[in-house]
């Protein structure tokens, strides 16, 4: 850790707050619905940012006095000590600008040989930010102000790429699919304009967040996909279990080291996606979109997330290194909820939705169209695929819709259940078709048996939780009892995600 990087991490949406305010201090309104006026006001703003003509404790005076602070670690201990401002949810050049002419007017262009000493880094989230992600970035290559900027940097772009959000806003198949696509074109479009290009990939640790086989995932990349540096997160129970050892550290670091010279040396991944490969994902991404969409607009979809999971409680275990949610004090919302507690949530039930839904619905689609030689050849022939398909087998390895099954009679949520049991089934049936395995994982053994031996000790928790939870749902539970049984859901969680490894 004595050589560990600090990262400063934001929401845009955040950034537009603070820009409102400074405006408004000066007397002139911000309004990002005219984007293009808004770069001309940062363009043209040269004045010093004092945090002091702020309140206390408000965001702009947090922010600005957050940059300062930026200053000072790297007075102290190098430009490499904090050097990286990450924006979430970006999905535009403006969102970008907004942090860049923060720094520039909090950190100045002094020292670090007359250049801004931050790196600014996009995270390309949902699928539309993913789908526009090629636009924004050659736009701001387009900037003369970024273009300085960038000069200054010696033309280096870190590009991160959110597979958790991505999944909670498109389901696992067309967020894979959509970042990988996003790569393709971020690489020629940095490539053209001359800047070398590092992808930041923000993965958890269950395949509904990223996770799963990560050497495979890698040396499925062709040429096409910039691989001379790859940045990964490593989150919760994934840093312990992976690198808790140093055999394991060496093993696991071995396999990523690997899996990028695989495409250095070989050269064959870039082939394995034909046209007729991408066209046939493409086709099926949109499919498996719109079956989960379907789920997540569903009137039931939020409601369940709340009364019938514990995933309310996901605050109080201290382990999803944010809040739950990005809204604190309004109500829970879809696009407001944190991908750690979301995937979490659907884990301790048992459920893994995120893992796999929509997946099987657009197998069974396209073998229903009469495509089932073009399903098999691109099982056969792409690794990517392969590894998605095997990633998704994890997830339903790891769901269990017995411990539920109590809800297929609920008056509010028993249609609920029945949708999401559904579609586990045809995940199921369809995964194990288009591999020709007659069981889950039966071609990589080793997680098949790890998952086995810690479903041992979720199972028993899961049982205890899920007691707990319909006593909570009792309208007439006494107080002194709620307590209790929110302690009971609450300890069995801790157990739940530390044996199943399905936290972050």
């Amino acid at each position: 850790f004595h050589f560990a990087a600090l990262d400063i991490r934001q929401d845009s949406s955040k950034h537009e707050e603070v820009w409102e305010a400074i405006w408004q201090q000066r007397g002139v309104k911000y309004d990002k619905s005219n984007p293009d006026n808004c770069l001309k006001m940062l363009d043209g703003a040269n004045f010093p940012l004092d945090e002091h003509l702020f309140p206390e404790d408000s965001l702009p005076h947090d922010t600005i006095a957050m940059l300062r602070q930026v200053e000072m670690i790297q007075r102290e201990n190098g430009g490499q000590g904090c050097h990286r401002y990450i924006i979430s949810n970006c999905g535009s050049v403006l969102d970008v600008m907004e942090v860049l002419t923060l720094a520039r007017l909090t950190l100045g262009y002094s020292g670090q040989g007359g250049s801004m000493p931050l790196d600014v880094i996009p995270l390309f989230e949902t699928v539309e930010d993913l789908a526009m992600a090629g636009q924004v970035m050659q736009d701001l290559y387009n900037n003369p102000e970024y273009r300085r900027h960038l000069e200054a940097r010696e033309m280096k772009q870190t590009i991160m790429l959110g597979f958790s959000d991505g999944t909670k806003d498109g389901g696992y198949l067309r967020a894979n699919w959509s970042i990988y696509r996003a790569k393709e074109t971020l690489t020629q479009i940095s490539r053209t304009n001359g800047v070398s290009v590092v992808f930041f990939d923000g993965r958890g640790g269950p395949p509904g967040r990223g996770g799963g086989n990560n050497a495979s995932y890698y040396a499925a990349q062709g040429s096409e996909i910039e691989n001379r540096e790859i940045q990964v997160t490593i989150q919760g129970q994934t840093i312990s279990s992976t690198y808790g050892t140093m055999a394991a550290a060496c093993f696991n670091i071995e396999r990523l080291f690997t899996a990028g010279l695989e495409n250095y040396l070989f050269g064959t991944h870039a082939n394995e996606l034909s046209e007729a490969h991408r066209l046939l994902l493409d086709q099926m991404a949109d499919a498996a979109y719109q079956s989960y969409s379907k789920l997540k607009f569903d009137a039931s979809f939020v409601p369940y997330l709340e009364k019938m999971t514990p995933l309310m409680w996901y605050g109080d275990t201290n382990i999803a290194s944010r809040p739950t949610k990005r809204n604190p004090g309004g109500g829970l919302r879809l696009d407001g909820l944190r991908a750690i507690p979301f995937v979490g949530a659907w884990a301790q039930m048992k459920q893994n939705i995120p893992g796999y839904y929509g997946f099987g619905a657009a197998v069974q689609q396209f073998k229903a169209a009469g495509k089932s030689a073009e399903l098999l050849d691109l099982y056969r022939s792409s690794l990517f695929f392969r590894t998605l398909v095997e990633n998704s087998m994890q997830s339903l390895s790891k769901s269990n819709f017995k411990v539920t099954a109590y809800q297929k009679s609920d008056a509010e949520f028993g249609a609920f259940w029945e949708k999401l049991e559904k579609e586990y089934q045809i995940a199921l049936e369809m995964l194990l078709w288009v591999s020709g395995e007659d069981n889950l994982l039966s071609s990589n053994q080793q997680s098949r048996q790890s998952i086995a031996l810690r479903e041992e000790i979720v199972l028993p928790l899961i049982a205890i939780q899920q007691y707990a939870l319909q006593q909570l749902r009792r309208e007439d539970l006494p107080d002194g009892e709620r307590e209790k049984f929110q302690r009971m859901a609450l300890r069995s969680m801790f157990g739940i995600i530390n044996a199943a490894r399905n936290a972050a």
